[in-house]
């Protein structure tokens, strides 16, 4: 009887925490789960790894534009040549706590072996923390943290029991379809409460992804994944390519983090790098029977086998001089609407390309936009360069023309050190002459600002300037800026019109002007982290503001300069995380002239038109977008405001169709002062993803309003 009772009550303490196990509730293992996903996220300090990873790429449909999709740089893996590819890598792989991951590919072969097909291999699936608030690269929210619960619901599916152990099954979906969300399935083990298995799918402009990950079980890859399988289908222009990539993670170290934050090096380099500068293509079969960890299926096997006739095909044709025309066509093609590298030794020479989508925009104010582009890079010993960017610029509406020479000699890349010169035709403008003493004219002769050619004054100019670092975040410049500025004849209607005798010298103010300005800037980025490529030092990020000032004097009788003044500028700007993919943006300054002994031009350095904008990452913010270009030399002061909030969920989320399509939108405020304008307002809302921005804008005279216009471009 003792016998049985002792049975009985072992056998109670045994299945009682099974039996509390299978009695909790989805809400319960849920909240576990996440509590679980908060202690292990940032548990890994460091690892190493090898990674096999092999790409199948097949063409599921395809029309008669399909043969040219591949001008689009950096938009699909596929051949343009044969509907079925193959590639494999074998790579090391290094993290380190929090976010630096080095990927170096140590070997590639395959069917597509360039650069910029390797490239777009989707490694950085490899970097997701499926513990992590959001995937690495903030592509989108993961479901496993209480902050990005509330876009998900959650279902239990399933429990088993393996090895004395109890796994749960959930099933998670967005609230509402947008890019930033997915949905899957992710199993959750007892009592250790990680994740097992992870499965996601998501949506993009125009493709589908999904993937699956399955954990290790051994003490060093517990909480690291060991299988990770991707899957990619698009679907553009008619066309279908789906892609499967499968990769084997094998860790030969990886130390858990001590409970203590270490501090944190500004030093971010090699955050999220693959290491590709040249490909290490490899084809001998003998070495990629050994190393790979699953064997060619038999169509992989038939891929390459194919692949080897074509390319003795090819080697046959060339020996024999029989290059198609059709061939010689396509280069030509891909030349003229693509930008183009050519290296020679140690110099590169890159060109953007005659019709290439990505110079063009577009704005109310100038109409159609479109630029050329040109650069040399000549590299020197101790990574110092020299580095020569020519540009020229149209713009349709007013029928204008810009144009920029930059050399650049980086003569200290490990602090910032740089002198470069600079020539070129930019923006017109006005002179203080034509300000003070034409603009109550201009309003007694009913005439205004439009009335009068905007290039006004062409502007030539000369820069010369060097730059460099003081300490981390601080950078010293001094320079000089020379500009010619001629007077135009077209101005009929101003100079036509009544002028008292105490205003004869107006009609003097046609001629040419010049202007030797000798100035000074400090920059000074608090906490400024940064990163090395080789001696190149690049600053990255900061938590706090870039401070800019700026001071300038004019000299008379140097080179002919004609005018004497002192200009002084104060900028600020900042990129603040207001939450999980969301920020605030600001940039704010202020210009004053002061000590005008004689005419001058307000042309300032932080308060100019750019006809060509590239502020705040192309999201087409950062500056006025609709104030006329005539008041941009109106005055003699400013103050000014830029603001922008950027959130991929705000008026677009409920709506599927163009949901899926944009990957953030954007509120915009601008404001300025002057003493010409007083208060003077742009309010805007923009959407934007990897292809394009676009963004609509309203201005304000005081409380009235002025129009409305719209920008955009392209991007890739």
């Amino acid at each position: 009887m003792k016998i049985l009772w002792t049975i009985v009550i072992l056998t109670v303490l045994y299945t009682t925490p099974m039996l509390a196990q299978y009695s909790l509730s989805g809400d319960s293992i849920l909240k576990k789960a996440m509590q679980g996903a908060e202690r292990y996220n940032g548990l890994v300090e460091k690892y190493k790894a090898d990674v096999y990873m092999r790409s199948y790429i097949q063409t599921i449909k395809k029309n008669s534009l399909y043969k040219y999709t591949h001008l689009i740089p950096n938009f699909i893996l596929h051949d343009p040549n044969s509907d079925e590819v193959l590639i494999e890598t074998i790579s090391k792989l290094k993290y380190d706590y929090p976010k630096s991951y080095v990927q170096d590919i140590k070997y590639v072969t395959g069917t597509l072996t360039k650069k910029g097909d390797i490239n777009m291999i989707p490694f950085n699936f490899l970097h997701i923390n499926i513990y992590g608030e959001t995937s690495n690269e903030d592509s989108f929210f993961m479901p496993l943290r209480f902050s990005t619960s509330r876009y998900y619901t959650y279902k239990l599916t399933n429990s088993y029991c393996q090895n004395d152990t109890t796994y749960y099954t959930f099933e998670y979906s967005p609230i509402y379809k947008n890019t930033k969300l997915i949905k899957g399935t992710f199993v959750i083990e007892s009592g250790s409460w990680r994740v097992t298995q992870f499965t996601g799918e998501g949506i993009d402009l125009i493709s589908d992804f999904s993937f699956e990950m399955t954990m290790g079980n051994s003490m060093i890859s517990r909480y690291l994944p060991e299988n990770i399988i991707i899957f990619h289908s698009s679907n553009f222009l008619g066309n279908v390519v789906g892609s499967r990539h499968l990769a084997i993670i094998s860790y030969s170290e990886a130390n858990l983090r001590q409970t203590k934050d270490k501090d944190q090096s500004l030093n971010l380099s090699d955050q999220y790098k693959v290491r590709l500068d040249s490909v290490p293509v490899y084809d001998d079969s003998t070495f990629w029977k050994s190393k790979r960890p699953i064997p060619l299926q038999a169509v992989e096997n038939d891929i390459l086998k194919n692949y080897e006739l074509k390319k003795d095909e090819a080697v046959r044709k060339r020996q024999n001089g029989d290059t198609t025309t059709i061939n010689k066509a396509k280069q030509l093609a891909q030349r003229i609407a693509l930008s183009s590298n050519y290296d020679y030794k140690s110099t590169r020479i890159t060109y953007s390309g005659l019709l290439n989508p990505l110079l063009i925009g577009y704005s109310s104010i100038d109409g159609v936009t479109y630029r050329q582009e040109l650069g040399f890079d000549i590299g020197l010993k101790w990574d110092q360069t020299i580095n020569m960017d020519a540009y020229v610029g149209y713009l349709f509406r007013r029928k204008e023309l810009f144009c920029d020479i930059t050399t650049r000699w980086n003569y200290n890349p490990a602090k910032l050190g740089s002198v470069y010169f600079a020539a070129g035709i930019g923006n017109p403008s006005y002179s203080s002459l034509f300000v003070d003493k034409i603009q109550e004219s201009l309003q007694s002769e009913g005439l205004t600002f439009s009335d009068i050619s905007v290039d006004f004054y062409k502007d030539y100019y000369f820069k010369l300037f060097n730059d460099i670092e003081l300490v981390n975040g601080i950078i010293f410049g001094a320079g000089i800026d020379y500009h010619i500025r001629r007077g135009k004849s077209n101005s009929s209607k101003l100079l036509s019109a009544p002028i008292d005798e105490s205003d004869k010298d107006i009609n003097n103010m046609f001629g040419t002007r010049r202007t030797f300005v000798p100035s000074i800037r400090l920059e000074w980025t608090p906490q400024q982290y940064y990163r090395f490529e080789d001696r190149q030092k690049i600053y990255v990020r900061s938590s706090y503001p870039t401070f800019r000032f700026d001071i300038a004097h004019s000299f008379k009788n140097i080179l002919g300069s004609s005018s004497v003044y002192n200009k002084f500028e104060l900028d600020v700007s900042q990129n603040i995380e207001t939450g999980l993919m969301k920020s605030f943006q600001y940039h704010v300054g202020a210009g004053l002239f002061t000590n005008q002994q004689t005419e001058y031009f307000a042309d300032f350095s932080f308060f100019a038109k750019n006809n060509f904008p590239t502020n705040w990452d192309d999201g087409l913010g950062g500056g006025f977008n609709l104030l006329p270009r005539e008041f941009y030399n109106a005055s003699e002061s400013y103050l000014q405001g830029h603001f922008m909030y950027e959130t991929p969920f705000l008026l677009l989320r409920s709506i599927p169709h163009i949901s899926k399509g944009v990957i953030g939108e954007r509120l915009y405020i601008s404001q300025l002062y002057t003493p010409r304008i007083k208060s003077y307002t742009e309010l805007g809302y923009g959407i934007g993803n990897r292809v394009f921005n676009l963004a609509v804008f309203a201005s304000f005279h005081k409380q009235n309003f002025r129009r409305v216009g719209i920008k955009a471009a392209l991007e890739f």
